[in-house]
């Protein structure tokens, strides 16, 4: 049996976008349209009124895509933005920390106070480092805009080992982890 046409009309479409929207429960969705739950049930059932939230549910998807987090060309817009905001942080503090020792000029170098001692031999010492978090932040930027791109390649090494001729007592070391290459070569150096 055919259900009856769905005759849409301004609530009826907002209640659609709200049900798409899936952020309020359907007793606060008919509150604010000031319908029944059983209303609201009843038209979440119809096959156009399903279609329609199917519909505004897939809009959304796609505007999101397109001007998201989801679309690749707007991750690798924010990565190089942060990047260049982190490339700038270097080069303004080059200026302001040129006279750091050990490389303040690199911009690298940061200044932080440290307390040692206790009591009356207690004073605050400056210390100076590399910004190593900094640094680990521009490589995971360099690596995520890499793997973007597709030209990122976890490298690996294989190696093709003969074990036909190892002794039980050599195949049981391998077995537990030790590198097969030193117990081939202490084999050989034993028979030899």
């Amino acid at each position: 049996m055919q259900s009856p046409e769905f005759k849409w009309n301004a609530k009826r479409e907002e209640a659609a976008s709200l049900v798409a929207e899936d952020s309020l429960t359907d007793e606060q969705i008919a509150e604010r349209l000031k319908i029944n739950r059983a209303t609201l049930h009843r038209w979440k059932t119809h096959p156009d009124f399903e279609a329609k939230v199917r519909e505004i549910v897939e809009e959304t998807r796609s505007r999101l895509l397109a001007r998201g987090i989801l679309a690749k060309q707007n991750r690798l817009e924010a990565l190089r933005d942060r990047q260049e905001r982190m490339t700038e942080v270097i080069e303004r503090r080059a200026v302001e920390n040129k006279d750091y020792p050990g490389g303040g000029a690199t911009g690298l170098i940061v200044r932080d106070v440290k307390g040692i001692g206790k009591g009356e031999d207690f004073e605050r010492v400056e210390v100076y480092m590399v910004d190593t978090s900094l640094l680990k932040e521009l490589r995971e930027h360099e690596k995520q805009a890499a793997i973007e791109l597709g030209e990122w390649q976890e490298r690996s090494t294989s190696l093709k080992v003969d074990l036909s001729n190892c002794t039980d007592d050599e195949l049981e070391r391998i077995a537990n982890g030790e590198d097969p290459a030193r117990v081939l070569a202490a084999s050989r150096r034993g028979r030899a």
